[in-house]
């Protein structure tokens, strides 16, 4: 054996003892494909080969040729699958010689794994992680940094993916603005912490992991909720309809569940669940879970779901025809107009007698336990009136008083 062949046969078995990983996670270290000098010009590497991938990069991105340009290349030692196994594939153990070549268009920088055809009939893969653009890289980092509290370093792209979204809205449902089906290439990143073996120790209302989708160029990111929080479990929603049954006194078979949200919200934004008027909080706290919105005959519920447990809102439950009433009664009273008046607060309760526990004229009162809520209407932000009510239009006027503003949470914080 000459010294030429013994060489090549360490520097294969070398290279091939390197575990077999999925291509989106192999890249995590960059190292392992920039152990050479970059360099415009690698040994033996086929023009027909850069050709290949200037092609198909131009193809992919609906680029000329012209634009497309290399401008790294290195010699490498790559198995079957050119070290960029697909999930589940099986890799054949063969030390090909081959080239790790760096292409480029604008702000689009991708890498190529390749060798030449006469060894493989595909011969070239692309190391999507690898050709991530830094600016989409950082974008999705410092948001989950943001919402995760942990450090910058800690947080680590395990999994890119090439897409084609069939809008601008990246095929996330969109309340807020329009989309346009118009095609949108574009990323699917995966993110986790390289914290405590790869999971995240925050609280259980985060994410395990954080799916974020974006354009090329990372001019739209979007949280994907859904695939970041998985959907909510069967037995949540059993015990939230048991919940909801068990407060208006009725059977679980009487209420179904109408929709299914998931969401993020924090302690200054968010369509979260309703929170008393507490004054400034400096510390912004982010929560994933459900949004989740029942029903019976009669009523027209919301709930709040995290993977911590669930929550009845009852400001955002209480019949909007209720507090309309409420809010006539409020201006008949007071001879203001009903602009003045929105709701403060609401609970659901029982009464214990048929007067709704309202002193004022009252006649003599059954004691029979009687459903339903006690509404806040605040006026001009100086005067709470309080309102009592059955699951119908019995509203009756329970109260007034002073209303001022609670001082900050965290005088002096930041």
């Amino acid at each position: 054996m000459t010294l030429k062949t013994t060489i090549l046969a360490i520097v294969g078995s070398l290279t091939l003892a390197i575990p077999q990983t999925y291509q989106y996670t192999f890249a995590e270290t960059p190292s392992k494909l920039s152990q050479a000098q970059p360099s415009l010009k690698a040994s033996g590497i086929p023009k027909s080969v850069v050709l290949q991938v200037r092609q198909d990069m131009a193809k992919q991105l609906n680029f000329k040729l012209t634009d497309v340009r290399f401008t790294r290349i290195e010699s490498k030692i790559f198995d079957a699958c050119l070290n960029l196994p697909a999930k589940n594939e099986k890799c054949k153990e063969i030390g090909y010689k081959g080239w790790a070549i760096r292409v480029g268009t604008g702000k689009q920088s991708w890498l190529y794994h390749a060798v030449s055809p006469q060894n493989i009939s595909n011969n070239f893969r692309i190391n999507w992680l690898q050709s991530l653009p830094k600016d989409v890289k950082q974008t999705v980092i410092s948001n989950v940094t943001r919402f995760s509290k942990l450090p910058l370093g800690k947080i680590k792209v395990v999994s890119v993916e090439p897409r084609i979204w069939k809008n601008n809205c990246l095929e996330l449902a969109k309340t807020d603005q329009r989309c346009d089906s118009t095609k949108t290439p574009g990323w699917l990143i995966k993110l986790k912490s390289d914290t405590y073996g790869g999971k995240l120790r925050l609280n259980e209302e985060k994410p395990s992991q954080w799916v974020y989708r974006s354009d090329l160029d990372g001019k739209i990111v979007e949280l994907d909720l859904v695939s970041s929080m998985g959907n909510l479990s069967q037995k949540v929603n059993a015990n939230i309809l048991s919940d909801a049954a068990k407060r208006s006194q009725t059977q679980p078979s009487a209420w179904r569940v109408d929709k299914i949200q998931n969401l993020q919200w924090s302690t200054r934004s968010g369509d979260g669940p309703s929170r008393p008027i507490t004054g400034a909080v400096p510390v912004e706290n982010y929560t994933f879970g459900w949004k989740v919105l029942v029903s019976s005959p009669q009523q027209k519920w919301v709930y709040y779901a995290t993977k911590n447990g669930f929550e009845f809102d009852a400001p955002k439950s209480v019949p909007s025809y209720l507090v309309e009433e409420a809010i006539k009664a409020a201006s008949v009273q007071t001879g203001k107009p009903a602009s003045n008046f929105r709701l403060h607060w609401a609970e659901l309760l029982t009464w214990d007698d048929t007067c709704l526990g309202v002193t004022i004229n009252k006649p003599a009162c059954e004691k029979t336990p009687v459903l339903g809520w006690r509404i806040s209407l605040m006026e001009s932000n100086s005067t709470l009136f309080t309102f009592h009510s059955r699951f119908d239009r019995d509203v009756r006027f329970a109260g007034s008083s002073p209303w001022f503003f609670p001082p900050s949470a965290n005088p002096g914080g930041r």
